[in-house]
């Protein structure tokens, strides 16, 4: 009897644990079911913010209307190690740069969008998942 409670401990042990470790994929998102492809969004604005943080890096600008009103966007990014693997580096956006992102906007219709390429005065751009320069 003994062994039989052994193994059952054994095999709820190996299931939670196996649970444990699978936790961090359910709680990745699709970018399909957060963001709407037909939703297009070309903002230029001045980077406010900048986190280089996992699952995904963000950045924020400041976007101005015809009216003036000015509007803060989050704007998601790959993840740092891709975004790194693809030739960014930490400092590729930085608070203050001027900027025109186009990309998809969030289902709900929040400041909240998928930066798709970024481009600065000077013709330099980024995209979501590798840094090149046009022209240089």
């Amino acid at each position: 009897m003994r062994n039989v409670t052994r193994v059952w401990f054994s095999v709820l042990a190996a299931g939670g644990a196996l649970l444990a470790l699978g936790m961090p994929v359910l709680a990745h998102h699709s970018g399909a079911a957060v963001f709407d492809n037909t939703k297009k969004i070309d903002l230029t604005g001045v980077v406010t913010k900048v986190e280089w943080v996992n699952p995904h890096a963000h950045f924020y600008i400041d976007v101005k209307d015809s009216a003036g009103k000015i509007t803060n966007w989050n704007l998601e990014l790959a993840s740092p190690s891709i975004l790194v693997r693809n030739g960014w580096k930490r400092n590729s956006i930085k608070e203050g740069d001027q900027v025109t992102v186009t990309g998809s906007r969030a289902r709900d219709n929040s400041n909240f969008g998928i930066a798709q390429t970024i481009v600065f005065p000077d013709g330099h751009k980024l995209n979501f998942l590798s840094a090149y320069e046009d022209g240089k």
